[in-house]
């Protein structure tokens, strides 16, 4: 612990110094506001192209649900990856400017160098998401006022989601050291390979991936809250394992 709180409070400090932290936030509290608002001038943009183009459609009124839809369908896609694009240099940084070596050779513990990238990873998804899910839900409740079902499970699915991504920034930098672009593409790889996974409906349901793509089908009814149970139990282990491998990879990584 002696060594992880110094080395927390510099995460801290140079993420702040170099706007990292403060630019999460402001691009995700951003798309809490543009989430319910485009959904609530979709129908009259959609009304007036209707019009322009000499088509007569019966346009119906925006909902919350169409709020949440618009918020799940930014943060799912845009949120994510501004956040991989922002904070996938965290570790491989350290590797090219050759930081960690000094600290490392003087006896700092290499698992508390994953641990506390980790925790700090996720303290700022944590941290944006909440920011974004409450202007979200602020502004949702403002313009219509409707209920919808499992919001907190919907908003979970997405938060768990992304701390597996997290899991998988971490372990790419320390297989690709010093290219912060191969994390970025293995980051890709893995989601393009749970994409193809999810062809198949028996395997879909337990991958990843379904808890982004079941945010909005949760909140209307056409799956039950215990259908995301599983998912979210093998998303959750699947980020333990890939952070203890990360670890066990880390400690063999040369420092010189």
């Amino acid at each position: 612990m002696s060594q992880m709180l110094p080395l927390f409070k510099k995460e801290l400090i140079e993420s702040w110094r170099n706007f990292k932290f403060a630019a999460i936030l402001i691009v995700f509290a951003i798309i809490g506001v543009l989430s319910p608002f485009t959904a609530l001038i979709l129908p009259d943009i959609l009304g007036v192209v209707m019009d322009d183009s000499g088509v007569t459609v019966e346009i119906p009124e925006s909902t919350a649900l169409d709020s949440y839809m618009q918020f799940f369908s930014n943060m799912n896609q845009m949120g994510l990856v501004i956040f991989v694009i922002v904070f996938g240099s965290i570790l491989t940084h350290e590797f090219s400017r050759n930081t960690l070596v000094n600290l490392v050779t003087k006896g700092l513990k290499r698992t508390n160098v994953i641990v506390v990238k980790a925790l700090f990873l996720m303290l700022v998804w944590t941290v944006g998401y909440i920011v974004s899910a409450l202007v979200a839900y602020v502004y949702t409740i403002y313009y219509w006022d409707e209920s919808v079902n499992h919001l907190v499970l919907a908003f979970a699915m997405t938060w768990v989601y992304g701390l597996f991504i997290i899991s998988i920034i971490l372990l790419a930098s320390t297989l690709f050291t010093n290219s912060f672009i191969a994390v970025l593409f293995s980051v890709v790889a893995v989601v393009i390979v749970m994409l193809m996974a999810s062809i198949h409906p028996d395997v879909a349901e337990y991958l990843p991936q379904y808890l982004i793509g079941n945010n909005v089908v949760l909140l209307t009814g056409e799956i039950e809250a215990g259908e995301v149970l599983w998912p979210m139990i093998i998303t959750a282990v699947l980020t333990l394992v890939l952070l203890s491998l990360t670890i066990l990879r880390f400690k063999k990584v040369p420092m010189n």
